[in-house]
């Protein structure tokens, strides 16, 4: 080859060059954890978290009931009802949560959140993340000493193989809170780059980093979308020791757990055995709580907390009652109507039904005045709609005042309150008036239409216990010439009519979250309500919705995003979508007295995995118990 040939193959291999780092994204430098819309409140080389006591003592064992069942180890696929504990919980509810630990008991993530901070993510398995200047990619750099239990090294494969997984066989809302993520690819063996459709989707790095690292060539020989029912195996600080399918799970400590001296996991998964018992339903649980044959209970029945703990354990000390503060997100707990039935269409309808819920008069009743009404979607955050709409939220509303109640703008949202005398007069004139206007009129006692079909529909429970405070709605409707059934269920046939929104209506939870984001096209937005398995149980399907939802997943800054969620809040509870009922800041926590706790206030409230057995207290509990 000439001289002049050498040069241009050159230039050419110059030019190609170029083009090839214009076209790689540009990262910033590598950073111990991530924020959004903030900074972390943790420095790079925090010992531990500030929650824990690091020298808390190892061992002991801790028992925890659990209604309902189980019948297999995989919670990312929809088929089949995978036990507690897998992930960072070993209980449902936020109190029960482990968060500010290393993301999960079996399997883990690359990055975890805290216990005291709203939207951090502090790296775990990943050492380093790096977020692009554009914000269209970000790269985890994961830690040389990262092992799954068996010795195998957690690499960027393992990271790719997860989350083209979760896409192709995971539960289908997960391409939901996913659908901004445009690829993943390993860059060497330790190093992996998520890629995104937008850079204005603030939530996506923590969404990624927060997902579980799943062993690729662990599951190589096995069905990743049939239920798992052989001992999982992950990287994380436990591994299932034994369990019988439907009632009992235990998981171990590994002391060979690689990140036990890791800032995210100093002082944390103290106990050396967890045993996950599953009982019936919640009377049943309860019982064997007080026998001593479950050491934890979260106490969600305000009579029982009020009276139902006049027991001989309680009464010498061996039992414990605390009721512990918190400053989470209060999530909406009610009764959803499903809109994708017929009945529900109207929304003058669903609010005649709302209006007749007398809550005054449960909670006088019931509850013993230890509950607030809900009256936001999104509670204890800066989502939470109220007095009338102003400024940029009133911006946002603006171009939709033809497509949303003219009250919005008027007035504040306001539930019917009643005296609690159970005599709820003006709830059943306004209902009863909302009715006619829907097309439904008195015909001997019932409620009809115009093609003499009755409003009728089931009130569909997966606990006995429900039954009483869904019984007295029953009896408020029936007044007006509604027809209720309540239909109780078993845990595993709910979960499967719920996947299908094979239902009428139910009582759930709407979660919380401390910065609403994506997770809100899954809980609200049309797509949503299409996907089997999603949290859209109430099918809301409304373009205005819609919008608000991608306003606040895109918000820039915390005014932006607190200006739509309150603007989405509005137009939620507009909708009447639910029946919003009840709340507590507070959890009612009962535990046998065996426990050592590092006694520092969280946002949270607590994390169990930060306590740890005393053997001192534990001997006594269990001369106590006849052990």
């Amino acid at each position: 080859m000439s001289m002049a040939g050498c040069g241009v193959g050159w230039r050419m291999h110059r030019i190609l060059i170029v083009l090839l780092l214009l076209a790689a994204p540009a990262f910033g430098e590598g950073r111990h954890a991530l924020a959004v819309l903030g900074e972390p409140g943790l420095p790079a080389g925090f010992p531990h978290f500030p929650f824990v006591n690091p020298a808390a003592p190892k061992g002991g064992t801790v028992v925890f009931a659990m209604t309902g069942s189980f019948d297999g180890f995989n919670p990312y696929i929809l088929k089949g009802n995978p036990a507690i504990g897998l992930g960072a919980t070993w209980t449902p509810g936020v109190g029960g949560s482990a968060a500010g630990s290393a993301g999960g008991h079996v399997w883990e993530s690359l990055l975890v959140g805290s216990a005291d901070e709203v939207a951090v993510g502090y790296g775990h398995l990943a050492e380093s993340v790096e977020l692009a200047p554009d914000g269209l990619s970000v790269a985890f750099v994961i830690r040389p000493e990262a092992r799954f239990a068996d010795g195998s090294a957690v690499t960027a494969a393992d990271v790719v193989w997860t989350f083209e997984t979760l896409l192709e066989k995971g539960r289908p809302s997960l391409r939901v809170v996913l659908a901004d993520v445009a690829g993943v690819e390993a860059d060497g063996e330790r190093r992996v780059v998520f890629r995104f459709k937008t850079a204005t989707n603030r939530d996506l790095p923590l969404v990624v980093g927060g997902l579980p690292v799943l062993p690729k060539a662990w599951w190589a020989t096995r069905d990743f979308s049939r239920p798992l029912t052989e001992l999982p195996m992950g990287s994380g600080p436990y591994r299932v020791e034994g369990y019988e399918l439907g009632r009992s799970v235990t998981y171990v400590r590994r002391d060979d757990w690689w990140a036990r001296d890791l800032p995210t996991g100093r002082g944390l998964f103290n106990f050396d055995r967890v045993r996950v018992d599953y009982y019936r339903d919640l009377t049943v649980a309860f019982q064997a709580f007080k026998a001593g044959q479950a050491d934890y209970r979260q106490e969600n029945k305000a009579a029982d907390w009020a009276s139902g703990y006049d027991f001989p354990a309680v009464r010498d000390g061996l039992v414990v009652k605390t009721e512990i503060p918190h400053k989470v997100a209060l999530g909406a707990q009610s009764f959803v109507f499903n809109t994708r039935r017929p009945v529900f269409k109207d929304v003058r309808v669903r609010e005649a039904l709302a209006t007749l819920f007398d809550f005054e008069w449960l909670n006088k009743t019931l509850f013993l005045e230890q509950y607030t009404r809900t009256n936001s979607y999104f509670g204890n955050t800066l989502a939470e709609s109220e007095g009338v709409p102003g400024g940029a939220e009133l911006a946002l509303l603006t171009p939709y005042r033809d497509r949303v109640p003219a009250a919005l703008f008027e007035r504040p949202f306001k539930q019917a309150v009643t005296d609690g005398s159970g005599n709820n007069r003006e709830g059943l004139r306004r209902a009863l008036g909302l009715l006619r206007e829907a097309g439904w009129v008195l015909r001997d006692r019932k409620l009809v239409n115009a093609a003499g079909e009755p409003l009728a529909f089931t009130f569909l429970l997966n606990d006995p216990g429900y039954e009483r405070f869904a019984l007295p709605y029953k009896q408020w409707l029936e007044r007006v010439g509604v027809e209720v059934t309540i239909r109780t269920v078993d845990p595993a046939q709910y979960q499967r009519l719920m996947e299908d929104y094979d239902f009428d209506m139910t009582s759930v939870v709407f979660p919380g979250s401390d910065l609403p984001g994506l997770e809100l096209r899954d809980s609200f937005s049309c797509a949503g309500g299409k996907v089997a398995g999603g949290d859209n149980l109430a099918g809301v399907c409304d373009p205005v919705v819609d919008a608000l939802v991608e306003a606040a997943v895109l918000a820039p800054d915390r005014a932006a995003l607190g200006a739509a969620g309150r603007a989405l809040d509005r137009v939620l509870l507009a909708g009447w979508y639910s029946v919003l009922t009840y709340h507590k800041s507070r959890f009612d926590v009962a535990v046998w007295n065996k426990f050592g706790r590092p006694g520092v206030a969280v946002r949270n409230g607590f994390v169990i995995d930060s306590w740890w057995v005393d053997a001192g207290l534990s001997a006594k509990v269990d001369a106590g118990r006849g052990r």
